[in-house]
């Protein structure tokens, strides 16, 4: 290697560690497509995923797009424990993961650096200043503080076909609030049922509350459910949220679908004119103002007990075994068959006539 090039690569690694730590955030975990970039070699700097999406048509937000074509290596999947919990690391580059570098360069944030533990923008700190649109610049949150962040949520699809898939066959099952905040995010989950073979299908979806660009982020994940029961219910049909801050008797209950918004088509929820409660205009993002409830989410269920899966086993059938056993018994002959028996406890005995 000549000393230029080695300079040239020195560089290039410098501009991503560079991009990384004022990019979006997506939720990093083995198992997630686009976790090497666009290609199958592994990429320390992976943060093609990060990538806001805006006035796109379907083909270009749906699960980030050209990340559909990226999946995970085969047999590498996110465990979802049933009535558990998993755990994610958000952040604005691989980098600043336990996935790259053996965790070296990850911190407890996002962006790999080092923040006061209630880091706001209203602590003044000159390396890291707000960002243009007054929010936290590092990591880029589109937030002013944790209680600000919008909440992240995931959802799962039992088709789990990547080139058939929709928005519709996904439904929501876990939503964290006040997150993206910390690189750490520990998602609980319900009793989903398991998954059919080749797993399950997840998405990570997260809508800023404003503060910057309006758009919207999702990626995807092959994922399992671990420690399903035979007796777990399916999922019911999910149907879009719908904004209900001013009156929550509008709130839709049950399943509902991951929410799009801002983009070219595909969008599904009407926002209400005029301004949210905090005084900007609606934000349609997983929390209370469009109906979704903290924690795991228990009333997306349907009446029906799943299927039964090849990770299901019924119970094994009994099984009779009939043996015949030949005995000589020296008795005398007005031994009646009563009393032979009776030697041999509740064995299901024949005697054949004496000659």
């Amino acid at each position: 290697m000549t000393f230029s090039t080695y300079s040239v690569r020195v560089a290039l690694v410098a501009a991503v560690f560079a991009s990384g730590s004022t990019a979006n955030v997506v939720a990093f975990t083995k198992g997630m497509f686009c976790q090497n970039d666009y290609g199958t070699a592994d990429a320390p700097n992976a943060a093609a995923a990060t990538a806001p999406l805006w006035n796109l048509t379907w083909t270009d937000w749906f699960l980030h797009g050209k990340c559909r074509d990226n999946p995970p290596p085969d047999n590498e999947f996110l465990n979802v424990p049933a009535n558990g919990a998993f755990t994610v690391e958000i952040a604005s580059n691989r980098a600043w993961t336990t996935l790259s570098y053996n965790g070296g360069k990850a911190s407890d944030w996002p962006d790999g650096k080092v923040h006061p533990d209630n880091w706001s923008t209203s602590i003044v700190d000159s390396n890291y200043p707000p960002s243009t649109s007054g929010c936290i610049g590092s990591p880029n949150i589109h937030a002013h503080s944790e209680s600000d962040a919008a909440g992240t949520a995931f959802a799962i699809s039992y088709n789990n076909d990547i080139n058939t898939v929709n928005v519709s066959d996904f439904t929501v099952f876990s939503v964290l609030p006040n997150t993206p905040y910390k690189r750490i995010a520990t998602y609980q989950v319900p009793n989903l049922p398991a998954c059919p073979s080749g797993g399950c299908l997840c998405a990570w979806a997260w809508i800023p509350n404003h503060c910057g660009q309006d758009s919207i982020y999702m990626n995807a994940y092959r994922c399992q459910v671990t420690g399903a029961t035979a007796s777990a219910k399916s999922l019911a049909s999910p149907v879009p949220a719908q904004w209900c801050e001013s009156d929550p008797s509008k709130c839709i209950d049950g399943p509902k679908q991951m929410t799009v918004q801002y983009q070219a088509q595909g969008n599904n929820v009407k926002l209400p004119s005029g301004n949210q409660k905090d005084g900007s205009k609606p934000s349609p993002g997983y929390n209370l103002k469009m109906g979704f409830k903290s924690g795991a989410q228990t009333d997306i269920f349907s009446n029906e007990t799943a299927p039964v899966t090849p990770n299901t086993c019924a119970d094994p059938p009994t099984v009779i075994v009939m043996e015949t056993v030949t005995v000589t018994l020296d008795l005398p002959s007005e031994t009646s068959p009563a009393s032979r028996r009776s030697l041999f406890g509740k064995r299901n005995l024949s005697f054949a006539a004496q000659k």
